[in-house]
């Protein structure tokens, strides 16, 4: 990842609104211009999630949707999309129950690579986390770590140093524009500028800005803060709950008017 580089990071919840609708929404994503794609593991109790979010995890798991299905299912395409670079490096996002049920070390194994760039777990927290990183490093996949408006300048050089020992030259930090949980919103936050300076002042690693990012022109807007990125979820969860048949062609016009600025 060159520091110089944009990175548009949408978020979808697997399996939603279809499960067959799963694959050619991460194939529509990455050919339109998605540098990495987070794919929700629905959850009964998605506490970082607005309502938004919770919906369609609710919807996915009435579905059949679950982690295993998740892995099974990338597992069968591995050879197919990692050869023909159809699909762009994704990130697990899931909570830790589902985790420990399937097994940490069993999930980085099975996990396809290098489809999988990463795993986000947002209720991890730092002093957890510290001790599964060698894990981690022994399967080749970065731990997407999150500052929050209110994380204070001492454990932000600690989330700058353990980020500094990911596989993938440190991956990015993924920093929330809010305190609270996902969800479109109409203005960001007056203090985002300032923590996105604090956070650079500790390390070059790139910088993605999520929780509340709904349109272009909201990224554009933290990209002049300083942001390296964006993550875009509840505005495309929205529109394939509302797009009536036509989800393929509304989320590829979607997702080009974030590259084009």
């Amino acid at each position: 990842m060159t520091k110089s580089k944009k990175l548009f990071i949408p978020y979808i919840t697997a399996g939603f609104p279809s499960k067959k609708l799963f694959l050619p929404i991460l194939k529509t994503l990455s050919e339109n211009g998605a540098d990495f794609i987070e794919v929700g593991v629905p959850h009964s109790d998605p506490l970082a999630d607005g309502p938004t979010i919770q919906m369609s995890s609710k919807a996915a798991l009435e579905n059949g949707v679950s982690l295993k299905w998740i892995v099974q299912t990338l597992r069968s395409v591995q050879t197919l999309y990692t050869t023909s670079q159809q699909i762009k490096p994704l990130i697990l996002f899931t909570y830790l129950n589902p985790v420990l049920n399937y097994g940490l070390e069993k999930l980085l194994k099975d996990l396809p690579k290098p489809l999988f760039y990463g795993v986000l777990i947002p209720d991890l927290p730092l002093e957890e986390a510290e001790k599964y990183l060698p894990l981690f490093k022994k399967y080749k996949l970065n731990l997407i770590l999150l500052i929050a408006p209110n994380t204070n300048k001492n454990k932000v050089s600690k989330i700058v140093k353990a980020c500094h020992g990911m596989p993938h030259n440190g991956g990015f930090i993924y920093l929330v524009s809010v305190t609270g949980t996902t969800g479109v919103r109409k203005k960001l936050s007056s203090s985002l500028k300032s923590k996105i300076k604090e956070i650079k002042s500790f390390s070059d690693i790139p910088i993605a800005v999520g929780f509340g990012i709904s349109n272009a022109t909201q990224a554009k807007e933290v990209l002049k803060m300083g942001a390296d990125g964006v993550v875009v979820g509840s505005a495309i969860i929205k529109l394939l709950e509302s797009s009536n048949g036509n989800s393929m062609g509304k989320l590829k016009s979607f997702a080009k008017s974030f590259k084009s600025n």
